[in-house]
């Protein structure tokens, strides 16, 4: 790797210097140690849930940096599992915003979230889109990550027409629904089948 390469380790050092967080702070709101820290600016790879939180804490999307330069993905010394994950968080914000668009839909993305303190620990999905409850979970599913729930319970939805899936999650105490997609490597044409298919999805379960 040539020595002045940009890395994922030196964006978010550069951001952390340019909002002058104490780096005994930013540790703190990223759950790690202060050498911990030392060691994520010199990294040329990250794990995905680490990065989800240091976007949060720095209100920068550093998943959508990933999608505008794919070297920022290093292969090096990472799990093949990893590296497509991270490969299919890149493409998913390079290409799903402009379908959003084409669908006459709003292209914001945002960090899913629950601000509650007693939900702090719960296993939420990693992305959202702000105007209708519509989530994605990074590399598994909603049930897979939050499991057997009565609170919670979960049906999949499936498009037999463009063989595609969501997930309807609803909420029994509040009443309320949301419908999960699996954010995976997909084609342009695939995530447009599956955004239209949870669109719908929303419009018949999620505003009962």
């Amino acid at each position: 790797m040539a020595k002045n390469k940009t890395t994922i380790g030196k964006l978010i050092e550069s951001e952390v210097r340019k909002q002058q967080i104490p780096i005994t702070e930013f540790a703190k709101l990223i759950c790690c140690q202060r050498n911990n820290v030392y060691d994520i600016f010199k990294r040329s790879k990250i794990d995905i849930v680490q990065l989800k939180q240091i976007s949060k804490v720095l209100k920068r999307n550093f998943f959508k940096e990933l999608a505008d330069d794919i070297e920022l993905i290093s292969e090096d010394d990472i799990s093949e599992k990893e590296v497509l994950r991270q490969k299919a968080v890149s493409q998913f914000f390079e290409i799903v915003p402009n379908i959003l668009h084409e669908l006459g839909k709003p292209s914001t993305i945002v960090f899913c979230k629950l601000d509650e303190p007693e939900y702090e620990d719960c296993a939420t999905p990693d992305f959202g889109l702000p105007d209708s409850f519509i989530t994605f979970t990074i590399g598994d599913t909603l049930k897979e990550r939050i499991g057997e729930n009565k609170v919670l319970p979960i049906v999949v939805v499936h498009d037999n027409t463009n063989n595609c899936d969501v997930e309807v999650c609803t909420n029994m105490v509040y009443g309320s629904v949301c419908v999960n997609v699996k954010l995976d490597y997909k084609t342009q044409d695939e995530w447009r089948n599956v955004l239209q298919l949870a669109f719908e999805t929303y419009n018949r379960f999620g505003r009962r």
